[in-house]
């Protein structure tokens, strides 16, 4: 196993919730590689509740404004959002009535964008028999994911698929950009919204099998902006080298690290701010 850091003197360890899911039959396996290259919200939120980011009330989508989205454009891209903060309220415990209150929502905007039989009675009567297991609701956001992933797959829907990636992906940095507070006030998130950007190059990838599709194009003009935005970040290169650690772990230090001035840091929270608000709004 190869695990990578930029700077020697920025070791970190963290210790990410245990995954109790037992290894997945071979059916069970995403049928498109490229797109889990793009981590889900929930294993978004798994890392950022063990890097010790707290609940912040307030910052996700209101339900209510489901109502005001009457485009293809609109709908998919907050489907992406609600997924998203279902995935981040779920992880933060908050409770059977919440994630009934999502699947209304998921529910109603699944069927406009022909996703069907993954928000029915299935699974209302599933959340019954978890009752308030709250470890179990979030696995259920997890699987709902990977339904909606291949069920679009499969019905040929790529373009409505990255628009929803596209929208998970924006609000989960807002929720990052949230989390962290102002420039330095917790460095751990803030590296980690660093580390997006390698989602984000490939999220752009994915995009561009699509780009055909107006709204796609728009998304991709939206995600390149923010990889824009990652060139003003403050980075330096350094020889690799390579270290034995426990057991058959090897980590290589060096290469290019990069860190957030006040400036980029500033201008790019602003950045997702702006395009998040076009999204939701």
């Amino acid at each position: 196993m190869v695990a990578c850091k930029s700077d020697e003197n920025q070791k970190k360890k963290v210790d990410l919730p245990q995954d109790k899911e037992e290894q997945k039959a071979p059916d069970d396996e995403p049928r498109n590689e490229e797109v889990y290259s793009i981590p889900s919200p929930n294993e978004q939120y798994d890392l950022l509740r063990a890097l010790g980011g707290e609940l912040k009330q307030g910052t996700v989508n209101e339900l209510s404004n489901v109502s005001e989205y009457s485009t293809r454009q609109k709908k998919a891209l907050n489907f992406g959002v609600y997924l998203s903060d279902a995935a981040y309220l779920m992880r933060y415990d908050q409770g059977k009535k919440v994630f009934l209150d999502y699947v209304s929502t998921l529910d109603k905007l699944g069927r406009d964008l022909d996703i069907t039989k993954v928000y029915g009675e299935e699974l209302l009567k599933e959340v019954e028999e978890i009752g308030a297991d709250s470890e179990r609701l979030f696995e259920l956001t997890s699987d709902n994911y990977l339904t909606v992933y291949d069920q679009m797959i499969d019905n040929g829907k790529g373009s409505d698929l990255t628009l929803i990636l596209g929208g998970s992906w924006i609000e989960t940095m807002h929720i990052l950009f949230a989390t962290s507070g102002e420039f330095e006030e917790n460095y751990e998130i803030q590296e980690y919204i660093v580390d997006q950007k390698y989602i984000l190059q490939n999220l752009i990838g994915f995009a561009s099998a699509y780009d055909d599709d107006e709204d796609v194009a728009k998304l991709i003009e939206d995600l390149e902006a923010i990889q824009t935005a990652y060139e003003e970040l403050d980075c330096k290169e350094s020889s690799l080298e390579v270290e034995q650690e426990e057991g058959d772990v090897m980590v290589l230090s060096g290469g290019s690290a990069c860190l957030f001035t006040a400036s980029s840091y500033k201008n790019m929270k602003s950045l997702i701010k702006e395009i998040r608000s076009s999204i939701v709004s």
